[in-house]
C-alpha cells in the first residue's frame, strides 16, 4: 500500500450497516469455513510469493535490481501462460518526479483478448513493488503486495483457460512506484486515456489479500460503482463461504474516524479519471511494512477464495452502471 498513507492504515475496523440486511444493527457473521475450488491454485499462489519475497528480490523497490528481477519473472509467469503484451512488449516503462530526481517504473502489462472482436475492457491491477532492503532489514512485502500479484496471476490463469465471456477483453496489469506515490497507476491510465476506442467498464485493484484479520473478511471499497451490488454479493459470497465486508472505519486515540481508503492505493488513479473501480484488501496488521511481511503469515487458501470471488465478479456480464 501507498507509504504515505501509513498512518491512515491502523487497525480496527467497524461495519456500516450490512448490504444484504438493510440496516440492521447486528452485522452479518462471516464463516471462517473458507473453501477453495481451483486445482492447483494453492501450489502455484504459494510458489509465486515465496519467489516474490526471496531475498534475491531484494524487497522489489523501485528501480533497484531486485525491482529488475521482479519485472523478468513476471514477464516469465505471463508469457507461460500463454497472455499477450499490450504494447510491443510486456514492460512498459514510465518516469517520474520523486524527491526532487527522475526515477525510472516500469508497469508490466498483459491481455487477453475477447474470443469476438469487442471494444469492452475490464482492468486488474496490483502493484509488485514495496519497500526494499536497508543495511540491516529486507522488506519481503508477502502480503504487501506479492499476495496481490500471486492472486491477479491466478486469475489470469483461469480465464486464460476458460473466458467466461465472449465479448470481454481482460488486462492484467503488475504496476511500478505504489508505494512512493501511484505512480505506476497513473501511468498506466494516462495510457489509458489516449485509447478512446477501449471502453473500460471496470478496474479491480487487489492490494493486500492474504493476511485477514479475526473476521476473516475481504473488505471492500467501490461497491458503488457496480449495478445492483447487494444483489450479486450472496452469490459472490456462496462458491467460497468468502465473507465481503464494506465501509471501512478506523479507530484512533479512542476515536472512530473514517480512513481514506480512496487515495491509499491504485484504484485511485482510475477514479481521478472517472473509470468505474473496485478495490479489494485486507486491513492493516502488525507485519504491515515491516521485515516480518513474510509468507508464513500469510494464509494462502484466504488469497485463493478472493482470487475465486474476484473471477466470479469479472464474470458478470451487466456489471457496472450504464453510463
Amino acid at each position: 500500500m501507498f507509504t504515505a498513507q501509513i498512518r491512515l492504515k491502523v487497525a480496527g475496523f467497524s461495519l456500516l450497516c450490512s448490504l444484504l440486511i438493510g440496516c440492521s444493527q447486528t452485522p452479518r457473521q462471516c464463516s471462517s469455513n473458507i473453501t477453495t475450488t481451483w486445482p492447483d491454485a494453492n501450489q502455484q499462489v504459494t510458489q509465486d510469493i515465496s519467489i516474490l519475497t526471496s531475498a534475491k528480490f531484494q524487497g522489489r523497490k523501485t528501480a533497484t535490481q531486485g525491482a529488475r528481477l521482479t519485472q523478468d519473472y513476471l514477464i516469465k509467469r505471463f508469457t507461460e501462460m500463454g497472455l499477450q503484451p499490450w504494447q510491443p512488449t510486456f514492460a512498459v516503462p514510465f518516469s517520474y518526479q520523486h524527491q526532487f530526481s527522475a526515477v525510472s517504473g516500469v508497469n508490466i502489462i498483459a491481455t487477453i483478448a475477447a474470443k469476438t472482436h469487442s471494444t469492452r475492457w475490464r482492468v486488474i491491477t496490483a502493484h509488485y513493488d514495496h519497500l526494499g532492503q536497508t543495511a540491516r532489514n529486507m522488506y519481503p512485502g508477502a502480503d504487501d503486495n506479492a499476495s496481490g500479484i500471486a492472486g491477479m496471476m491466478a486469475i489470469a490463469a483461469q480465464w486464460q483457460r476458460n473466458p467466461p465471456l465472449d465479448d470481454v477483453n481482460v488486462m492484467i496489469v503488475a504496476t511500478d512506484a505504489e508505494e512512493p506515490g501511484l505512480y505506476g497507476s497513473d501511468a498506466l491510465v494516462a495510457l489509458l486515456q489516449q485509447q478512446p476506442q477501449m471502453d473500460i467498464e471496470l478496474s479491480i485493484n487487489l492490494d493486500m489479500i492474504g493476511h485477514p484479520d479475526r473476521r476473516r473478511a475481504i473488505y471492500m471499497e467501490g461497491q458503488h460503482n457496480l449495478a445492483d451490488f447487494a444483489l450479486i454479493e450472496p452469490g459472490l459470497m456462496q462458491q467460497n463461504q468468502l465473507c465481503i465486508r464494506t465501509h471501512h472505519t478506523r479507530l484512533l486515540s479512542g476515536r472512530m474516524r473514517k480512513s481514506d481508503w480512496l487515495r491509499a492505493s491504485d484504484h485511485y488513479a482510475f477514479h481521478k479519471a472517472g473509470y468505474s473501480w473496485v478495490y479489494f484488501g485486507v486491513p492493516p496488521h502488525a507485519q504491515y511494512h515491516t521485515p516480518d511481511d513474510t509468507i508464513s503469515t500469510l494464509d494462502i487458501d484466504f488469497v485463493v477464495a478472493v482470487a475465486e470471488t474476484v473471477y466470479q465478479m469479472l464474470s458478470i456480464d451487466k456489471l457496472t452502471k450504464a453510463p
